[in-house]
């Protein structure tokens, strides 16, 4: 197989995941409605937890195949580019981009401290267990603070009609996409060995973009519609579940020994780029598109550092 037949496969594979998990988000939202569960369940946890089932998948996958770093890379990847080039060119694309006024400003800062405490981890280059049970706890804290505050009420039902169907299309749905990851990382050993590229840079860049396709879809859809009034919940909980996932991660395949300047590049970017979001959104709860300039700055910078440094 050559290295283009390869790279095709990695792409078709990323769309198909992309796919299939906008049809997991989409049956998994009907059926919560469905059964009345609560708006902070639908929002949080599906927006959250659910849009980032294809990082999930690719984790475990890599896991399976003994590169975690390739991950690793991913997934924190994916935080950066939400955060700066997602955010920084939907801020320049519409002039600005205003906060969903759904979130309190303790829920902002929640999300950005549990988005960025993979820097205290993984700074010495390794990730044990005891550090995958903290991440996992950390974000078991931030929902029960987030649920807390929220004092959602529950939906009514909407009636069990369909049901078992919204079961059979999930089921399919998670299945597609345990193949397709599959597939994406098998690919991604094959072009990392034929270009002489490291799992941690191949995650950082080329897998990110592949496994965020349903939040950069969301972010350019509002691009397109001239929708000023961008989901932030959904960009800031899916980073977040980063966090989440880089944590099972660490219980099922902890590794050492990646301590090197790319990673620690990676790190003080992700940092960065929350204290600068932050700081960004707290001038009028949105982002003008001065500071989507910047925000997109962050993300060329960190291009920059990891390929030529």
């Amino acid at each position: 197989m050559n290295l283009w037949t390869q790279i095709g496969i990695l792409v078709v594979s990323g769309i198909v995941l992309s796919g299939a998990a906008n049809v997991v988000v989409k049956h998994a939202s009907l059926l919560a409605q469905k059964l009345g569960l609560s708006s902070f369940v639908i929002g949080f946890l599906l927006l959250g937890i659910v849009t980032s089932t294809p990082e999930l998948f690719v984790a475990m996958q890599a896991a399976r195949d003994g590169i975690p770093e390739l991950a690793v890379g991913n997934l924190l990847g994916g935080s950066i580019l939400l955060l700066s080039f997602v955010m920084g060119m939907a801020a320049i694309l519409l002039g600005r981009v205003r906060l969903d006024h759904s979130l309190a400003w303790r829920e902002i800062l929640v999300m950005l401290a549990v988005i960025a405490v993979p820097i205290t981890v993984l700074l010495d280059g390794q990730l044990t267990r005891p550090e995958g049970l903290f991440l996992v706890g950390v974000y078991i804290l931030h929902a029960f603070i987030l649920n807390r505050d929220g004092k959602k009420k529950k939906r009514e039902r909407g009636g069990l009609e369909g049901l078992g169907g919204h079961l059979v299309i999930l089921a399919a749905g998670v299945a597609v996409m345990f193949i397709s990851s599959r597939f994406i990382v098998a690919m991604a050993e094959a072009i990392m060995g034929a270009l002489s590229i490291a799992p941690l840079i191949f995650g950082l860049f080329f897998l990110s973009f592949g496994t965020n396709l349903p939040e950069i879809a969301l972010a350019f859809e509002s691009i397109r519609h001239r929708k000023r009034e961008i989901a932030f919940g959904d960009f800031l909980g899916s980073s977040a579940a980063n966090t989440l996932i880089l944590g099972l991660l660490g219980l099922v395949a902890p590794f050492g020994g990646a301590g090197n300047g790319r990673l620690f590049g990676a790190l003080v970017l992700l940092g960065s780029v929350c204290v600068y979001f932050l700081w960004a959104i707290s001038s009028g709860r949105e982002i003008s598109r001065k500071e989507g300039v910047g925000l997109l700055v962050f993300y060329l910078l960190f291009v920059a550092y990891e390929l030529f440094m």
